[in-house]
């Protein structure tokens, strides 16, 4: 029997992306209603519950399998234990109990793999902190500063040290405004 695993991980395809994908190979899918790194139910639903030896668990990406290369180990191991496959589509390995790959071809694949996890977990923490209100980037600087900072340099009274002590302008931001 195949399965498919599908978690809410948008790094290259969103749910309807991987759903369709995954709708090639077969329509027994399980699916996550979150990207959290913790109770990851149905996951556990599909590896200890439902894999047989002969089955074939289908997912597009690793990041959407597993959190860290020590999780992934480990869910390979549970697929090798069972006598199940594990088919990963992008970059398109099977693994199984008769799996063999070049070195080089391993550490490329865990490279990609760490990468796409430190992607994921870069925009899990911009997100939540954009839903907890913080505002990203740089802050703006304040419109009557800028002003004070060209009056003070038109005047000819001050030099660019003075001005940034006073008004907190670097001289970049102020040369930037008085150009425009």
């Amino acid at each position: 029997m195949k399965y498919g695993y599908i978690r809410p991980v948008e790094l290259y395809d969103d749910i309807a992306g991987q759903k369709k994908k995954i709708m090639e190979y077969t329509n027994n899918i399980f699916m996550e209603t979150h990207s959290e790194n913790k109770k990851r139910t149905e996951l556990e639903r599909v590896l200890e519950d439902t894999l047989d030896a002969g089955d074939e668990l289908i997912v597009t990406d690793f990041c959407i399998l597993a959190d860290s290369t020590k999780h992934l180990v480990d869910i390979i191991d549970a697929c090798i234990r069972e006598s199940a496959q594990l088919h990963i589509l992008n970059p398109a390995i099977v693994i199984d109990e008769g799996t063999e790959y070049h070195f080089q071809h391993i550490l490329n694949e865990v490279s990609n793999f760490q990468s796409d996890i430190v992607k994921f977990r870069t925009q899990l923490g911009v997100d939540k902190a954009i839903k907890g209100g913080k505002k990203m980037g740089r802050p703006r600087r304040s419109d009557e500063n800028i002003k004070r900072a060209v009056e003070m340099y038109m005047s000819k009274k001050y030099t660019l040290d003075e001005i940034k002590e006073k008004t907190n302008i670097s001289r970049a931001t102020l040369y930037r405004h008085l150009e425009s």
